[in-house]
């Protein structure tokens, strides 16, 4: 078992005692007509950390009945619970999994989401699926069968239905158990192994959501086979994203074996050196913003491209790690124009996520002024500037030494130059 004990992020409180409220005696307030204070109080649960195990075992979807019951919580076992999927996921796996969690005794019933632009990957319910109005079709398809706040939700899928369902499980009851079978890259490497549930809106990419943890996280590298390289290929490009600002050595071990990207063996090693890396950064931010902004490396360009090829006509539509690589690529030109890196350092990008067979440029038909206004939507874009962290070189991310901290404010004069020295990269190729 892989275990990701630090999980231990948000704390939203403080370490203060427990105050109570002091309010005046209601005589005081009648004697004495002067301007009342304040009522002031402060309240916390300090038990409620946010923690995730985390499970990489090859196979043991076959041989879940006897993981199942130490998978769920405890408070579960007796509580009905739901198995949540898509079409395409619960052809290759529902009824495995569904009957394997009955034999280990379990109350499961199971819920397909109705996803109608599947495909054979595996990713299989889209983008334009994580909406707001999918997930109140779930709610009411949960309640309509019942449920008590012990019951647990288990995602069973990608990216798409484990922040589904991660929301979802934030919202009924203020909150119940949740579990995450994963069977994408990019749920194993990315989206399951976090804390950030949301959905999409038409104005961005996860806009609407909350901080919720996944009791556990359970990775099966052999579901990985069944996915198109495509699929795959999305997820390596977070686990690159790691390796690009955490580790040389993780970049070299992905890119000498990414030929052989079908093989198990590779692929449960890639995921176990992801959630390795990924991990630590999902601690609290209190202390440096390394952990916020590692994880969000390309994200800011990489999330307004996605955003406008899916929901506004500027296609081909991208998947989230595509976009994520061009957003790298980009962020890469940012670093050289503010000569925080070599030229070398934006070449070798170009030339990583292109050996990956990943896109690198901007797409033709999309304004870059359309892509400025979608970055006004990130969640750092803070006083007129997007937030971004930069990498100095393969492996090390910039550190403002003059500020400390790693989230560096990019004028849009800066932005807009990256952008066009990336499309004129692609008007060269």
């Amino acid at each position: 078992m892989l275990t990701a004990n630090n999980f231990q992020a948000v704390h939203v409180v403080d370490k203060s005692p427990l105050v109570a409220a002091t309010v005046s005696k209601p005589e005081q307030k009648v004697l004495v007509k002067q301007k009342e204070a304040p009522v002031t109080a402060h309240f916390g649960r300090y038990h409620k950390k946010m923690e995730t195990d985390v499970i990489v075992k090859d196979g043991i979807l076959m041989d879940f009945r006897h993981y199942a019951k130490s998978v769920l919580p405890e408070d579960s076992h007796l509580s009905k619970n739901y198995l949540v999927t898509d079409r395409i996921v619960d052809e290759l796996y529902g009824d495995q999994v569904l009957n394997e969690m009955r034999a280990a005794g379990l109350d499961v019933e199971k819920l397909v989401m109705p996803a109608d632009n599947c495909d054979e990957s595996g990713e299989s319910s889209a983008e334009m699926h994580k909406t707001l109005k999918v997930l109140s079709w779930m709610i009411d398809s949960i309640l309509d069968m019942g449920i008590d706040k012990h019951s647990c939700i288990v995602s069973l899928g990608g990216g798409v239905v484990n922040n589904l369902c991660g929301f979802l499980a934030s919202s009924l009851y203020r909150g119940i158990s949740l579990v995450h079978i994963t069977t994408t890259m990019m749920g194993q490497s990315d989206a399951a192994i976090d804390f950030k549930q949301a959905v999409n809106h038409p104005r961005g990419k996860n806009l609407v959501g909350s901080y919720y943890p996944a009791s556990k996280v359970v990775c099966d590298p052999a579901t990985l086979t069944t996915l198109s390289d495509r699929h795959l290929l999305n997820g390596l490009s977070e686990c690159i994203k790691h390796a690009i600002t955490q580790s040389k050595d993780m970049l070299d071990f992905i890119l000498d074996g990414i030929h052989d990207m079908r093989n198990t063996k590779y692929l449960e090693a890639v995921v176990r050196m992801t959630v390795e890396h990924k991990a630590p950064t999902l601690t609290d931010y209190h202390d440096s913003d390394f952990n916020e902004m590692c994880p969000q490396y390309g994200h800011a360009i990489g999330h307004a491209v996605e955003h406008l090829s899916w929901h506004e006509g500027f296609g081909p539509a991208l998947l989230h790690g595509e976009a994520i690589a061009i957003g790298m690529c980009v962020s890469a030109e940012i670093a050289y124009i503010m000569d925080l890196c070599d030229e070398a350092v934006v070449d070798k990008h170009y030339e990583i996520f292109e050996k990956a067979a990943l896109p690198v440029h901007i797409p033709s038909n999309m304004t870059l002024d359309l892509v400025l206004e979608k970055l006004t939507y990130d969640k750092h874009y803070l006083r007129c500037k997007p937030t971004m962290g930069l990498v100095t070189d393969i492996g090390n991310m910039h550190l403002d030494e003059e500020n400390m901290c790693y989230g560096i404010k990019i004028d849009e004069e800066i932005l807009l130059s990256a952008m066009e020295a990336n499309v004129e990269r692609r008007c060269r190729s």
